[in-house]
């Protein structure tokens, strides 16, 4: 008898200590979800610290589900202060997760078809197919989609006849027109930028810049029957992250503390600066939408996720294709860093949106997009 209730004893001590790991964990988990959460409403200039809780929203959203499932079958009470905590996390979750059952692609005269794709500089620097190849390949992709305006970033040209690549572009596309600005002045007859092809007549064009900043956007004003509509093509700054990094931030190994704190560093320090460095990008970008008197379509990579401060200011003037009509997880970014949802097409409020697809093209770090929408 004592040897039996020992045995309780030791396992009802090893329930307990469990029960209070998985509570620290879950707490744990529970306060990264709140500042996730909230990053969005933090200018970076205000707060920097927060803005990193961004990036991991579908995550840490996942992980407080497991929590919840895993109180509810052990019959726990904690599994009450554990949907608190989902139930406040859950403002961004139609951002990053999307169950659409009425997406509508049919051919209809009236309906345009948008797609924007970052296309990794067709694969020169990073991919191990060669560059042809991966080019062929998402100008093959891009023909059969026969989208009326597709917007690319990350564009990237050594032809020396710099604009001769663009041009039989824009013919294979069957394009009316094609709006490229580059992201630096060409240099070395290259050609790295942004450019967005148009089965319109097009009747301005513009470029988005300023000192201390690349071209981070560019505006194509075109005319749809007796409509100007003005399509934005944007590229907001970037991390930066080497191989090296991206490796570490998935497995984080080092030789001692030091080289970790060092490269911890590093990493946040990168960070800190593409975030207020998107700040300020996103006040030029808010100042010409504002300005704008045309109806809008904003394609492009921001470089930040549903949960960032881009995305919560940008989305008070425009409408997310995606949240309308996207389906499941919203993954756009085709990188080691799992669920980061950065690309977006966004329209005027005076548009209807009737569908929206990720496509699953793995010839880039992106995922293509694409939506059908109307006036």
């Amino acid at each position: 008898m004592i040897t039996r209730n020992n045995k309780n004893l030791t396992n009802n001590l090893h329930f307990n200590i469990l029960k209070s790991t998985l509570f620290a964990l879950n707490s744990v988990a529970g306060i990264v979800l709140i500042f996730s959460s909230l990053a969005g409403n933090f200018a970076p200039s205000n707060n920097t610290w927060i803005q990193a809780f961004g990036l991991v929203y579908p995550i840490i959203i996942i992980v407080n589900l497991i929590f919840l499932f895993y109180w509810i079958i052990t019959k726990s009470r904690l599994a009450a202060f554990s949907l608190v905590i989902l139930l406040f996390g859950f403002n961004n979750i139609n951002y990053n997760f999307q169950i659409s059952l009425t997406n509508t692609e049919v051919a209809n005269p009236a309906q345009i078809k948008v797609l924007s794709y970052n296309v990794q500089q067709f694969g020169e620097q990073t991919r191990n197919l060669s560059t042809q190849d991966t080019k062929s390949s998402i100008i093959n992709f891009l023909l059969d989609q026969s989208a009326d305006i597709v917007c690319l970033q990350e564009y990237h040209s050594a032809n020396t006849q710099l604009y001769k690549p663009l041009k039989e572009i824009r013919d294979t596309l069957s394009a009316d027109t094609y709006y490229y600005e580059s992201y630096f002045n060409p240099k070395y007859n290259q050609l790295s930028g942004l450019v967005t092809f148009c089965k319109y007549e097009a009747i301005n064009k513009g470029k988005l810049k300023f000192t201390g900043s690349r071209t981070f956007g560019i505006y194509t004003d075109i005319v749809i029957e007796n409509d100007t509509i003005r399509v934005f093509n944007i590229h907001l700054a970037s991390i930066k992250l080497k191989p090296e990094d991206l490796d570490f931030v998935v497995n984080p190994e080092a030789d001692n503390s030091d080289e970790l704190k060092s490269h911890s560093s590093d990493i946040y320090h990168k960070l800190i600066q593409a975030y207020l460095l998107r700040e300020k990008q996103l006040k030029y970008l808010v100042d010409e939408i504002k300005s704008t008197k045309y109806e809008i379509i904003l394609c492009g990579d921001f470089n930040d996720t549903p949960s960032s401060w881009v995305y919560n200011q940008l989305q008070q003037y425009l409408t997310d294709a995606f949240v309308k009509k996207g389906m499941g997880i919203g993954r756009t970014y085709a990188g080691p860093l799992p669920f980061l949802r950065i690309d977006y097409i966004l329209t005027g409020n005076n548009f209807k949106i009737n569908g929206f697809t990720r496509h699953n093209m793995i010839k880039s770090d992106h995922f293509p997009i694409s939506a059908i929408i109307t006036r």
